[in-house]
């Protein structure tokens, strides 16, 4: 029984590690785009990328006006990763609505880069491709904690009907 929850739990904080990928990733997709640079991991955020190609847009057409452009569009991508984090940290302590509202936001933003294909033309499959893979990760991680949760309230059952567990 103990190898069995400690197998569950390591699951389950592996489907929540994604959320420590995913805010780590996209600082790093904003860091190079707001530097100049044109690549991105596809499993960087969508929401992010929009403020800094808005803001890397708006450098471009108001120089004078760039540095704080850019600073508010980072300033954005940190309360995002930041949020991403406390996602990561509330979900490996098995907290399965936290975990659930993180795997939806992260839905939500598989539909920018969808909307992004559709409306824009812009290539954008792997990321599409890549958050569905980290949504099925995300979602394995949930069922874990969810059989881990269960099994610990049989137990506890058990233990206070004064049966011995297996």
């Amino acid at each position: 029984m103990q190898f069995q929850l400690a197998e569950l739990d390591a699951r389950g904080r592996s489907g929540a590690d994604w959320f420590f990928w995913i805010a780590a990733l996209s600082l790093i997709n904003s860091v190079i785009l707001l530097s100049g640079g044109d690549t991105h991991f596809v499993v960087g955020l969508g929401v992010t990328l929009i403020a800094d190609v808005i803001a890397k847009t708006i450098a471009e057409r108001n120089p004078e006006i760039a540095g704080t452009a850019q600073g508010i569009a980072f300033a954005f991508d940190l309360l995002v990763a930041g949020m991403f984090c406390l996602f990561g940290w509330l979900s490996r302590r098995g907290l399965l609505p936290v975990l659930a509202l993180g795997m939806f936001l992260y839905l939500l933003d598989v539909m920018i880069f969808v909307l992004m294909y559709i409306y824009l033309l812009v290539d954008a499959w792997l990321s599409i491709g890549f958050h569905a893979i980290v949504l099925f990760c995300m979602a394995s991680g949930f069922r874990a904690y969810r059989q881990m949760k269960a099994i610990q309230v049989e137990l506890q059952q058990q233990l206070a009907a004064g049966v011995s567990p297996h």
